[in-house]
């Protein structure tokens, strides 16, 4: 299946449906390829022009579509982050909204947008039955070994069933928080070790790991990083912001049949992958994931 049918799937947009996307030069090439009759392209340089783009959307019926496809670098940059959110849409805007992963590629849109919608549904179903007054153990091959407990799961739209509906695509994750001091054991890495920020600067650029990463956790906090260079370096960076950047914080669990790629954002979404979240953002300014492959899941 094309991209746009595959939209159209996630969707419910019929053949009367306009589709707006707004795009820039970086993603360009996969609005692209689901253009056609009906679809326009506006380049992010549509705020030169607002005045007649505003008059655009609010033009749009609850039918109608609205997609947001970008990068990282011109979402953040540009100031079309205050008006077009991932999980919202303003509120003059009552179009279906679509919210697509930024930064991903046309081959991992295409494999997430692929995955059976049954498949993502029984995933959630499955993370939801837990208990958040049990203890969760995550087991992995590679030798992850830890035990917490969470909050209930929660997850966010992934498709749109109702005119003026909102989607964030491709299907992503369901999350939980982990309760503060709970968790102790250990997290082998086996796939991917996320960038690290600090209130926005770049401290450490890991991803794809060559060899896996042993994350030592004591009640609730990171108290040692194992490995290679990799490892080695991980450590470094973020021993050296303050503890709260090492606070255990979520458990997520993907969504999504796509191949690694070493982008956070695409690899936390893998249906046979879990994640672990350190540091809450809006308190440290510091939220990083890492990612390890076929984990096993329990509540004892």
């Amino acid at each position: 299946m094309s991209i746009s049918d595959l939209i159209q799937k996630w969707s419910g947009i019929n053949k009367t449906s306009k589709v707006l996307i707004i795009t820039d030069d970086n993603q360009k090439n996969i609005a692209d390829s689901i253009k056609d009759e009906k679809i326009y392209n506006v380049q992010i340089e549509y705020f030169t022009k607002k005045n007649e783009f505003f008059d655009l959307l609010k033009s749009l019926k609850s039918s109608d579509l609205v997609m947001v496809l970008l990068s990282i670098d011109t979402y953040m940059k540009s100031g079309v982050n205050e008006y077009f959110t991932a999980f919202g849409k303003p509120d003059w805007v009552m179009a279906k909204y679509i919210f697509i992963r930024l930064d991903i590629s046309k081959e991992s849109l295409l494999q997430g947008l692929s995955t059976d919608k049954e498949i993502v549904y029984s995933k959630i179903e499955e993370m939801n039955r837990f208990d958040s007054e049990k203890t969760i153990t995550v087991t992995s091959e590679s030798g992850t070994d830890i035990s917490f407990r969470t909050c209930p799961f929660t997850t966010c739209s992934h498709e749109i069933t109702a005119n003026g509906g909102i989607a964030f695509l491709p299907p992503s994750e369901t999350s939980s928080e982990v309760i503060a001091d709970t968790a102790n054991g250990k997290i082998v890495v086996d796939m991917t070790v996320g960038q690290l920020y600090h209130f926005g600067k770049l401290i450490g650029n890991f991803g794809l790991v060559s060899n896996p990463v042993t994350i030592t956790v004591q009640n609730g906090f990171i108290v040692d990083i194992e490995g290679d260079n990799m490892a080695v370096e991980f450590k470094k960076s973020l021993f050296n912001l303050p503890i709260e950047c090492r606070k255990i914080v979520e458990l997520g669990q993907g969504l999504s049949k796509m191949e690694p790629v070493g982008l956070i954002g695409v690899d936390e979404s893998i249906i046979d992958s879990c994640h672990f979240g350190f540091g809450d953002g809006w308190k440290c300014g510091t939220h990083l994931d890492v990612v390890i492959k076929n984990p096993t899941i329990k509540q004892i």
